[in-house]
């Protein structure tokens, strides 16, 4: 038996290895070792566990052995010759592993279990060498491929050894003398520290004095309501990335939209629930219904202002309302052509173009009197080797078909007819998939056919085509194709009569305009000329009007958020965590060196944010290119503030756990790392080998990858997490509560500190409980510290900068005082809004001493 003991490898590396002579690291007299120290004493069972785990054997049938001792001990059963014979026969693994004589051959191998533990340690140390041979074979096999790429294969390779290093050999648990004698290290080191701050300091005393700093190896999670922007009616089509149309309400994670730059933006995560809802009404495109957080994309139409002709904005509903009449003359909503990859089709577009518009709908004739159609017929048919046959030649319009060879021949089977009905357009004109959702090329070519065949030229600015058909399906079709292309594009309904019969019938009229002197028609006099009207024609007004209350569907986006409507228009899809990154950052006495992974803004959207917001300059002045010449002065003072900062910016979308730890990494070995900030946690991606249909499952690997990384390196990870709509919906107080985070109740037992973010004044409540103002108050709870108290924070927010601030005052409007009319000025000129007033308010602390009059 021993004689077929050693199994063959499992992996190409093996393979591999065993041609060149060389065999992978293994130790098989070890593993029948252990394996028979563990059916020798149960003691034994538990102390291999913790370092090795079933794949770490080289046999495989050690493996299915091993495999069946854990099901026992797992089920609280003796492990024995007896039972252990009995579980693999139920398995039907019995005769795989060798028989029952080979189980009992395993028990004289050993003779006492007493280095069980140091022999399992052999047998995990082998099984890394084997990953790791195999890891690295690949890598050297895929560096050998033609055309590999250099730096995405590194990263891969990255990766994989990070994977690798994640299933090392298992920390042993400590014991009780050696971790009091490092506590009190740790207690000695900080006694006596000024301001109690043993952790990373966030910038804000009160909350500083409740948690001490964030402590390293914490996992800190900041909840709060995310905006809801990009949230769109029921209904709504959406362009997706093939082509394809969708409603906005079928839309799922992982599902990828057309981009207003051509490229695909996937889909991380989703957004339900009801508000009242805006109409978009566009002179010339659809209607479409969103909530007034919706961002809606729009262009600059005129050269004068600050800002250039043709820029672009992207501002939510409710500020867009705000805004003058002049301004929204000046901005109006635009259009951008899709580009989808090009593939092959069963027949030339343009062919299939002038039969859609001049062919017979039960055959593949065409019809036509013009020349330049039958030369393109003839050619088209003799590069396929088939011939053109003339029906109908005496009449006004003679018939055409393309004919290949005799009937039941190959030739025949696959003739232009036989393709036409493979495609299923035979009696049902359309325009297939494979061509809407094609190269810009071919569907250029597909609308020169329908143009040549069925089209009308009304020159004029370059010209206006026209194309009228009887079937809705077809004429909407037309539509989305022209609307593809980027063209100005209209359809409408009217009533054609024949005078001689007075028959009637609705047919349907495709308009579009623009650089349509691209499209490559044949026929001279249907040729436009190029546009001459000096207006965009892809832009077009708007008017928003408000509407009832409604269901809103939305997303996030990867990349730059915008993407296209079903006629190709443009539309669009934190500020507490970011705060406390940047003040760790800037700390006067004590700078932390901090990351910020962004999974939801571009690395200059957000270094505009934390400059606008370091700075107190307006956001939106800034983001208008309206900002006074004092701006730029408090601007290049943070700017300089910020460059001396350690402070490291990720923003890769759809970012994962792997990726991440292997840049926290990376960053902790070349620059140290005292804070980790993640915006947001629900934007990550799980490792693959950890992705379900289970977004929840998906979402507990997430912060227990996260809880690990913040143990691993030994610093404060930061983590954004958003609540769910519950919180919105509930009435009376709508302080949110550890049961309202979203998507996980894993995230609360993996923190280590969950803080939410409250401010009373978004849900409309303007006055406390006491008849103090809400104006400009944030509370910050601490729902849960696992090494400390709980409790609320109040901290003054200031909206227009989306800036926290510690708050110094916190008065009623029996106060008198700074209540009555008083306010914290900037040095700028404008006095913060409103910390002041009839029913008090919020006064953010003001500059120390030693600062400029703006900081």
């Amino acid at each position: 038996m021993r004689g077929r003991d050693r199994s063959r490898s499992r992996s190409q590396s093996d393979e591999m290895h065993n041609k060149a002579g060389r065999v992978p690291p293994q130790a098989v007299d070890v593993e029948k070792s252990v394996l028979g120290a563990m059916m020798l004493e149960r003691e034994a069972i538990p102390k291999a566990i913790q370092v090795i785990s079933a794949d770490a054997f080289y046999s495989a049938k050690h493996e299915k052995i091993y495999t069946a001792m854990l099901n026992l001990f797992e089920r609280g059963n003796p492990v024995d010759l007896v039972t252990l014979t009995n579980e693999l026969k139920r398995n039907d693994d019995l005769d795989d592993v060798g028989g029952g004589y080979y189980l009992s051959e395993l028990t004289t191998e050993v003779a006492s279990a007493a280095n069980v533990e140091y022999h399992a340690r052999i047998i995990a140390e082998k099984s890394l060498l084997r990953k790791m041979i195999e890891t690295m074979t690949t890598v050297v096999g895929q560096a050998y491929e033609p055309g590999a790429d250099a730096f995405e294969l590194l990263d891969e390779a990255e990766s994989k050894i990070f994977q690798v290093s994640d299933n090392q050999l298992r920390k042993a648990a400590s014991p009780i003398n050696e971790v009091v004698k490092d506590t009190l290290e740790q207690l000695e080191s900080i006694h006596g520290q000024e301001g109690g701050i043993t952790g990373v300091p966030s910038g804000f005393r009160k909350l500083d004095d409740l948690t001490s700093g964030w402590q390293p190896s914490d996992l800190i999670i900041i909840a709060a309501r995310p905006s809801m922007g990009k949230c769109l009616g029921r209904g709504t089509p959406v362009m997706m990335a093939d082509g394809t149309v969708k409603p906005v309400e079928t839309i799922m994670v992982g599902d990828q939209l057309m981009g207003d730059d051509g490229t695909p933006r996937t889909v991380q995560s989703l957004a339900r629930g009801r508000e009242p809802m805006y109409w978009v009404r566009q002179k010339r495109g659809i209607d479409y219904r969103v909530n007034e957080s919706h961002i809606l994309s729009l262009k600059k139409s005129q050269s004068e202002g600050a800002r250039a002709r043709g820029s672009i904005t992207d501002i939510p509903v409710h500020e867009y309302l705000q805004k003058s009449d002049k301004w929204k003359n000046d901005n109006k909503g635009f259009k951008a052509p899709a580009s989808f990859p090009d593939q092959p089709v069963p027949l030339d577009p343009y062919f299939l173009g002038l039969w859609l518009g001049d062919g017979k709908a039960d055959n593949a004739r065409i019809y036509t009197t013009d020349d330049e159609v039958v030369d393109y017929l003839q050619t088209f048919a003799k590069e396929r080797g088939d011939t053109v046959s003339v029906h109908d030649e005496h009449r006004p319009c003679p018939a055409y078909l393309v004919k290949s060879g005799e009937r039941g021949t190959v030739a025949t089977r696959n003739a232009v007819q036989a393709t036409l009905r493979d495609l299923d357009l035979l009696n049902n004109k359309h325009i297939p998939q494979c061509y809407l959702g094609n190269s810009r090329a071919k569907r250029l070519r597909l609308l020169a056919g329908l143009i040549d065949s069925d089209g009308h030229l009304n020159r004029g600015y370059g010209g206006t085509y026209e194309i009228t058909q009887s079937s809705n399906q077809l004429a909407h079709q037309i539509k989305f194709l022209c609307d593809t292309l980027g063209y100005r594009t209209s359809l409408t309904a009217k009533t054609a009569r024949i005078a001689s019969t007075g028959y009637e019938s609705e047919v349907y009229r495709v308009r579009f305009n623009g650089n349509v002197d691209e499209i490559p028609v044949r026929i001279p006099r249907k040729q436009a000329t190029p546009w001459t009207d000096q207006r965009n024609w892809r832009v077009t007004g708007i008017e928003v009007e408000r509407d009832g209350v409604g269901d809103y569907y939305g997303f996030t986006l990867n990349g730059n958020g915008r993407f296209l409507l079903a006629d190709g228009t443009v539309t669009h899809n934190t500020a507490f965590s970011l705060a406390c990154g940047l003040n760790a950052a800037t700390h006067p006495e004590n700078p932390a060196s901090v990351a910020i992974f962004s999974l939801e803004m571009g690395a200059q959207q957000l270094a505009q944010r934390l400059l606008t917001s370091e700075a107190r300059v307006d956001a939106q002045r800034a983001r208008t290119g309206r900002m006074k010449d004092d701006d730029w002065q408090k601007l290049a003072r943070a700017a300089g503030k910020l460059s001396d900062a350690s402070l490291f910016i990720d923003d890769t979308p759809g970012l994962s756990v792997l990726e991440l730890r292997a840049k926290c990494r990376r960053l902790k070995a070349e620059h140290g790392l005292d804070l980790v900030v993640v915006d947001y946690l629900q934007l990550m991606q799980a490792s693959a080998s950890k992705r379900t249909q289970n977004r929840e499952q998906e979402i507990a690997h997430i912060s227990r990858s996260l809880k690990g990384l913040a143990k691993e390196l030994d610093v404060p990870v930061l983590a954004l997490s958003q609540l769910n709509r519950g919180v919105e919906n509930r009435g009376g107080d709508k302080r949110p509560q550890l049961s309202d985070l979203r998507e996980s109740g894993s995230i609360e037992q993996d923190a280590d500190v969950v803080a939410f973010i409250y401010r009373a004044e978004r849900y409309g409540i303007t006055v406390d409980d006491q008849g103090n103002s809400t104006e400009g108050l944030a509370e910050i709870i601490i729902g849960k510290q696992r090494n400390g108290p709980i409790g609320t924070v109040e901290l003054a927010f200031v909206d227009r900068y989306a800036r926290f601030e510690n708050l110094t005052t916190r008065y009623d409007n029996n106060s008198g005082g700074a209540g009555q009319g008083g306010g914290f000025n900037d040095g700028g000129g404008d006095s913060l809004p409103p910390f002041n007033g009839d029913g008090g308010g919020a006064i953010p602390e003001p500059p120390p001493d030693d600062e400029e009059a703006p900081f």
